[in-house]
C-alpha cells in the first residue's frame, strides 16, 4: 500500500514544521502522537522541525514552497499554529487534529484554520468518516482525510489472558468525564446492572454506581493488576472522535465495548452498545456477561490482527505523508451553505469567540 522508497525520494528537500505535543516519557495521546509521528518521519529521512503548542516561532522565519506546516491548531490566536499559519509562502498547510463532526461545541473553532489549509487530517473513527455527510460539517468532506489512531504495543503489552467465567464478568472505564464521554449514562447503566462490577480509572466524579480508583497511568502496577481482573473496557461516548483507550486496553487484553458514536464499528474490533437507550444497553451488558469465553477469544483475535496491521503508528504516519506529497488543494473552498453559516454564527457568539479572546488579551496587556 505504501511505497517507502518512493516516499523517501519525494520527501528530499522538504521540511515539515510539526506542531504537536510530544514526549518520549508519556506513552499516551496526545504526546504519543507527536512523538511517534516525529519518529516515523525521521525514519523516512524527512527533515522535520518540531514546535510546542504555544511559543517557539521565530519572527524572522519566512516559509518557502519547500516548507510544510503540519499540526494542531488551538483556539488562542497566540498559539504556535495560528502564528505560523499567518506567514505567507508555505508549500502546504495541513491541519492534524482529533475530530467528531457531531460535536460542534468542541470542534467548531477549527473552521478558520481548516479554511486556510490544504487538507484536514482528521483523527477520527470510521463511523464518523462515513457519517460526515449527515452532520453540520458535511461541506468539509473535500478537505478531510480520515486517520485511525494507533498504539505502540510494546508500551501496552498483553497482561490479561484468561477471562472470568460467564456471569462473573467485570467492566472497566478509563478516562475523564467531559460531555462527550457520556459518563452519566455509564453510571446509570451500572446502577441498573448492580450485580456486575463497573470500575473506573480517572479523576474523581459523582458517579456512585462506579467503583472509582482515581487517576493512574495505564502502565501503573495498580492498573496492570486491575486489568488482569477485568474482562471488558467500556466507554459510552456517543460523539467521541476515536478514543485511544479502546486500543490501549485492547492491546493489554481486554475486550472493548462502545457505541458507534465512539468512532468504532464492530468490524473495527469492538462490541457495540447503545449510548442512548438505557434498556437496550442493559440487555447488551447482560449478553456480554453471558457469552462463552470462546466468543471473547474470537473477538480478541480479530482486534489483535487490527492492532498489528491497521492501528499502527507506521500506517498513521504514512497516510499523513501521502497528503504531504499529493498535489496542493488550497484552491478548494468550503461550500457556502446554511450549515456553514450556522457554524460561523456559533463561533461568533461562543464564549471563546475570537473577539472575546482579543478583548481579554487586550485587557491583560493594559493591566499587566
Amino acid at each position: 500500500m505504501f511505497n517507502h522508497v518512493l516516499y523517501k525520494k519525494q520527501l528530499v528537500g522538504l521540511t515539515i514544521h510539526l506542531v504537536y505535543p510530544s514526549s518520549d516519557v508519556v506513552i499516551s495521546t496526545p504526546d504519543a502522537i507527536g512523538f511517534n509521528l516525529k519518529k516515523q518521519l525521521n525514519e523516512l529521512g524527512c527533515c522535520e522541525i518540531q514546535y510546542p503548542l504555544i511559543g517557539g516561532v521565530s519572527v524572522d522565519f519566512i516559509p518557502t514552497k519547500y516548507d510544510i506546516l503540519l499540526g494542531h491548531p488551538r483556539q488562542s490566536r497566540h498559539s504556535t499554529f495560528a502564528k505560523l499559519q499567518q506567514k505567507k509562502g508555505w508549500g502546504k498547510i495541513l491541519v492534524l487534529h482529533p475530530f467528531c463532526p457531531q460535536d460542534l461545541f468542541t470542534y467548531g473553532y477549527l473552521y478558520s484554520s481548516c479554511l486556510k489549509a490544504d487538507s484536514f487530517l482528521a483523527i477520527t473513527g470510521s463511523y464518523w468518516d462515513k457519517h460526515l455527510p449527515d452532520t453540520i460539517f458535511s461541506s468539509w468532506a473535500g478537505k478531510i482525510t480520515q486517520l485511525d489512531l494507533a498504539v505502540d504495543r510494546q508500551n501496552f503489552p498483553r497482561v490479561k489472558y484468561n477471562f472470568n467465567p460467564p456471569g462473573k464478568r467485570k467492566f472497566l472505564f478509563v478516562g475523564n468525564h467531559p460531555h462527550f464521554k457520556n459518563v452519566d449514562f455509564l453510571n446509570k447503566l451500572a446502577k441498573r446492572c448492580s450485580d456486575i462490577e463497573f470500575h473506573r480509572i480517572g479523576p474523581p466524579g459523582k458517579y456512585p454506581s462506579l467503583i472509582q480508583h482515581g487517576s493512574f497511568k495505564l502502565n501503573d502496577p495498580f492498573v496492570v493488576n486491575l486489568i488482569k481482573e477485568m474482562d471488558f473496557m467500556i466507554t459510552m461516548g456517543v460523539m467521541d472522535a476515536n478514543p485511544t483507550t479502546v486500543l490501549e486496553c485492547a492491546s493489554m487484553g481486554l475486550i472493548a465495548v462502545c457505541p458507534e458514536g465512539s468512532g468504532y464499528y464492530e468490524s473495527d474490533g469492538v462490541f457495540n452498545i447503545s449510548g442512548f437507550n438505557l434498556n437496550q444497553a442493559v440487555i447488551t451488558v447482560n449478553e456480554l456477561n453471558s457469552l462463552p469465553n470462546s466468543c471473547l477469544e474470537q473477538k480478541r483475535r480479530c482486534m489483535d490482527e487490527l492492532l498489528n496491521k491497521r492501528y499502527t503508528w507506521e500506517r498513521f504516519a504514512l497516510k499523513i505523508v501521502e497528503q504531504v506529497l499529493v498535489s496542493s488543494n488550497n484552491s478548494y473552498k468550503f461550500d457556502i451553505s446554511i450549515r456553514l453559516i450556522k457554524i460561523k454564527l456559533y463561533l461568533f457568539f461562543h464564549k471563546k469567540a475570537f473577539w472575546r479572546l482579543a478583548i481579554s488579551d487586550w485587557l491583560k496587556d493594559v493591566f499587566r
